[in-house]
């Protein structure tokens, strides 16, 4: 957590426009995440990213209720489970229906950032660590 002096205050309910089934387009692949409603203070996805002959990768993400914010945890699987990258991801900004994380330094993947585009969509933009930034137009399923 960071320190005190630095806290964006949120709560779980802050994020009830993410909850539901969401699919669309990531790159040349697919993906598919369904967002939980907020429970005993998490909230939880699965992510699935596939192309037209596999399954690319299993991302499971934990957003969870920390003193008077929110962080991001984030656990990528190979389609065998063999765990491949382990995140964790501070607030960075809340917006009406936006949320933005960041990571430390040298991080894998140092931001995430989940925005609302009208009432049936969603982008999801993953920046990587040479600071490209990848897309996902994502519609409720």
């Amino acid at each position: 957590m960071k320190s005190s002096e630095s806290v964006i205050p949120a709560k779980l309910s802050d994020l009830h426009w993410m909850v539901g089934k969401w699919s669309g387009a990531f790159g040349p692949q697919f993906v598919e995440e369904a967002w939980s409603k907020p429970s005993g203070g998490t909230m939880s996805t699965m992510v699935r990213l596939t192309n037209e002959a596999t399954t690319l990768l299993i991302e499971l993400i934990l957003i969870r209720q920390v003193e008077a914010s929110v962080e991001l945890h984030l656990r990528q699987f190979t389609s065998e489970l063999q765990l491949v990258l382990e995140q964790n991801m501070q607030l960075k900004s809340l917006g009406e229906r936006s949320v933005t994380f960041t990571a430390s330094a040298g991080a894998s993947i140092p931001q995430l950032c989940y925005r609302a585009v009208g009432p049936q969509g969603m982008e999801v933009d993953v920046t990587k660590a040479d600071g490209t930034v990848l897309t996902a137009g994502l519609a409720r399923a």
